[in-house]
């Protein structure tokens, strides 16, 4: 056997090992006594969570499959409970099939289909390189220059491709090409700073906007489904846009301080952009369609209290319009190639999840126990924040999956602050910085896509990330208290 098989071997064993033993404790919570306060369906979809949290934090199983195991388990667990807490006969599988579907039928949900399959689209032509470069040679060619540039890039990408993930693969190869347009090796100081930049980056900009990241539509679902008001696209710009260029300010600061770069300017200068954008040819056809429709795209989402079009629906209408003959860019079947379906069943199942927590009481019993209990609702307004905001950083390394963090976790938050009953406490204003805590912690490559796909181009290593990440930690926090006491109750969404 070769030292290859013989690895491959010991993973699925271990697999199989954690498998089973997430099984085993679904089991046990399901056939554990109900505890006062909580429905017989409520205490099985908490088994299901556990099972599924458990799955994720390991990865003992691709995250489609969770999410195909998830809907599947939450039929059976709901279809062989009754429906209420006095008893009675089963709900039967055929009603707990459209409960266990109905994140599919989210508005949240559609928002992320729409926006990876818009990011698909988009990135099919090629427009997000040109943006890049187009960019990059405007800052001019210096290091620090570039570095802001690449801060920039990340930040207009943001407005033009509506995932994460995209906009790291997009950003990238273009920070390889720049290293390497340096003559410098991707390990060297240079080479490490940009890299950082292109993991860190992605997720930073995507908090600050409401189309930017895939968690962040599902977040306004889940608080208007709890009656607070719905945030909109320039509710969330408002709110959330100005931390983020601050943050991306600091984190400039601190790159620009801890790295020591090899050289102050790029060799080649901007003849090096021109040749990358040359390259590139003249603008297409498609580029230009795809440019007109994001802009037109962008212009109906900012505009949404005119028209009071949904988001999630002008999203399907942009897709609409970069598949049709005369207007659009990509085919379906090409599309269908690009577009990531592990995450949008994940989504759909985890919303599923979530929704279904709420109904059977679950979330609110979980948030008595872990929060209510435990004295946390007796703290003042500011103490409760950044404590929920602590115990968020600590869960946060649980996860690989952003995603898949803030949907386990905000349900039993938003559950402990309404089961609160005090008007006084900002439910969306903690909320939303949750959301802040869990996508701008940068410490571990592990715990970001973005900084994986950076990690994986052999720049930085985990020592140079926790380095960075470390003192972008205290910064992150020193903003989201001035937010607190400073801006957020200017717009709104602190009391």
């Amino acid at each position: 056997m070769t030292a290859h098989a013989a690895a491959s071997k010991e993973t699925g064993t271990r697999e199989i090992v954690i498998i089973l033993l997430g099984l085993a404790i679904m089991g046990a919570i399901m056939l554990a006594p109900t505890p006062a306060g909580l429905s017989l369906a409520g205490q099985r979809v908490i088994a299901i969570v556990f099972f599924t949290v458990f799955m994720w934090i390991t990865e003992a199983i691709p995250y489609g499959v969770s999410a195909v195991s998830l809907v599947f388990l939450l039929i059976i667990g709901l279809g062989f409970s009754p429906p209420s807490r006095a008893g009675g006969d089963l709900l039967g599988t055929t009603k707990a099939i459209p409960l266990a579907l109905s994140g599919f039928s989210n508005s949240g949900w559609l928002f992320v289909a729409a926006g990876l399959a818009m990011a698909a689209a988009i990135t099919s032509t090629g427009l997000e390189k040109r943006v890049a470069y187009m960019i990059l040679r405007l800052l001019g060619t210096r290091t620090r220059s570039m570095m802001l540039g690449i801060i920039v890039t990340s930040f207009v990408l943001t407005f033009l491709i509506p995932s994460v993930i995209a906009r790291a693969a997009t950003l990238v190869p273009i920070v390889i090409g720049l290293v390497e347009a340096f003559g410098l090796p991707r390990n060297s100081q240079t080479g490490k700073a940009m890299l950082l930049l292109a993991g860190i980056l992605p997720s930073v900009t995507g908090v600050g906007v409401l189309t930017g990241a895939a968690p962040n539509p599902v977040i306004v679902n889940f608080l208007a489904a709890a009656g607070e008001p719905r945030i909109g696209y320039v509710d969330w710009l408002l709110y959330l846009f100005p931390f983020t260029v601050a943050f991306a300010a600091g984190l400039f600061f601190l790159i620009t301080r801890l790295f020591e770069f090899e050289t102050d300017e790029l060799p080649g200068g901007k003849d090096y952009l021109a040749t990358r954008i040359r390259e590139l040819g003249p603008m297409s056809r498609a580029e230009k369609r795809a440019l007109a429709i994001m802009g037109l795209t962008i212009l109906l989402w900012a505009t949404d209290k005119l028209h009071h079009i949904d988001a999630s629906a002008i999203s399907v209408l942009s897709v609409l319009f970069l598949i049709l003959p005369l207007t659009g860019v990509i085919s379906c079947n090409e599309l269908y190639k690009r577009v990531d379906w592990n995450s949008i069943l994940l989504f759909g199942a985890g919303i599923s999840m979530a929704e279904i927590l709420t109904r059977t009481g679950g979330a609110t019993w979980l948030a008595d126990v872990a929060f209510v209990k435990s004295g946390m609702g007796g703290l003042s307004v500011t103490a409760l924040a950044l404590t929920i905001f602590a115990v968020v950083f600590f869960v946060r390394f649980c996860f690989t999956s952003i995603t898949s963090c803030l949907t386990a976790i905000t349900p039993a938050i938003i559950g402990f602050l309404v089961a609160l009953h005090d008007p006084a406490v900002p439910i969306s204003g903690i909320v939303l910085g949750v959301s802040l805590v869990a996508q701008c912690v940068a410490i571990l490559p592990v715990t970001s896509a973005p900084a994986m796909i950076a990690y994986g181009a052999g720049g930085f290593t985990t020592r140079d990330m926790i380095r960075l990440g470390l003192p972008l930690a205290v910064l992150m926090y020193a903003l989201i208290f001035v937010c607190m006491i400073v801006y957020w109750p200017v717009v709104g969404l602190w009391t």
